[in-house]
């Protein structure tokens, strides 16, 4: 006979039901989506403000030195083209990507180098260096001048203390022609040459000293070069300045004697006021040579590397070298450049 009994009660356990489970969140796609579009919108609008040369259109000191970035928005525009396509917005990357290749067609003739003109004439090194309110060192100016036999000098942010660091190193053996306006600060400029200079009157006055001189050469025309410092697009109150100052500067002509603009530009090629000044029968010693990016100019961490001093010459001349040389005490750079003139 068999007995039924009943089965003891099984205990019960509190157990979630699977829609309670907390599941790690995963981040929204739309979050990201839309912190991607509105970084490739951003970029979009920088090339946008390159291209139409915004910064010639506004007085606005932002505008002015974001355009002189754009080296470094390229370099962002790859990496979020890369991020983007990772990430699968292939939209996006395409955009970006656009962007990139079109500012990098503006920065190309800067690394490539250019046809020279067949000029045939006497050659000068020309030496452009800031001396950083005269704080450069005075021995590495004059060592410079002696092992690259440089003809000319400009020194913008002279300051008669430097004038007797310098003299004190043998710049006056050197170089014992002079075209000299020192002044305490950042305002004074100066020229020294190894052949005669004779100073004329071709602008206004500027913010700082921007001496012009005839330089006296044996055999040929008499040439004039321009010892160039202009005002810094800082503030805004300073941008109409910086740009009336470069639109200052004297201008190559043909039928006339050859010009050479040497110095502190304070604008990079992607200012277009400096490449106004370009197009006015002018040729820049560093992009006919390729090294149009090579950084005159840092102040870090406040200011990365740019390329804002040129040796700017006419045309008509050939550049049959250019580099760029360290100077301690100074945040500015030398830069050298050979420059042969037409015959």
């Amino acid at each position: 006979m068999v007995r039924w009994t009943e089965a003891p009660a099984e205990p019960t356990y509190d157990v979630d039901e699977p829609g309670d489970l907390d599941e790690p969140r995963r981040p929204r796609r739309g979050s990201v989506t839309a912190l991607l579009a509105l970084l490739t919108l951003l970029f979009l609008a920088y090339g946008v403000a390159r291209v139409i040369g915004l910064d010639d259109l506004v007085d606005l000191a932002f505008v002015a030195g974001a355009m002189a970035l754009t080296p470094y928005v390229i370099a962002g525009c790859l990496v979020l083209a890369v991020v983007t396509f990772v990430l699968r917005r292939r939209m996006l990357a395409l955009v970006v990507l656009v962007v990139a290749l079109s500012l990098g067609v503006l920065l190309g003739p800067r690394v490539l180098s250019e046809e020279q003109p067949q000029a045939t004439g006497t050659r000068l090194r020309i030496m452009a260096a800031n001396l950083y309110v005269g704080r450069a060192d005075a021995r590495t100016i004059v060592n410079l001048v002696r092992q690259q036999q440089v003809d000319i000098l400009t020194m913008p942010e002279l300051t008669p203390l430097e004038v007797s660091a310098l003299d004190d190193a043998g710049l006056a053996e050197l170089l014992p022609y002079r075209v000299f306006d020192a002044r305490p600060g950042g305002d004074g400029t100066g020229l020294a040459a190894n052949v005669p200079l004779r100073q004329v009157i071709v602008m206004s006055e500027t913010t700082f000293s921007q001496p012009t001189v005839k330089v006296e050469l044996p055999g040929r025309d008499d040439i004039q070069l321009t010892a160039v410092h202009v005002q810094p697009p800082l503030y805004d109150e300073d941008v109409r300045t910086w740009r009336t100052e470069l639109a200052g500067l004297p201008k190559a002509a043909p039928e006339d004697r050859v010009s050479i603009l040497a110095g502190d530009f304070n604008a990079t090629f992607d200012h277009a006021a400096f490449r106004n000044l370009i197009d006015r029968g002018y040729a820049d010693a560093a992009e006919q040579t390729g090294n149009g990016l090579d950084a005159t100019w840092s102040s870090l961490p406040t200011g990365p590397p740019l390329t804002i001093d040129h040796i700017v010459v006419d045309d008509r001349c050939a550049i049959s070298s250019y580099a760029v040389y360290g100077l301690p005490g100074s945040d500015h750079n030398a830069i050298i450049a050979e420059v042969v003139l037409p015959q």
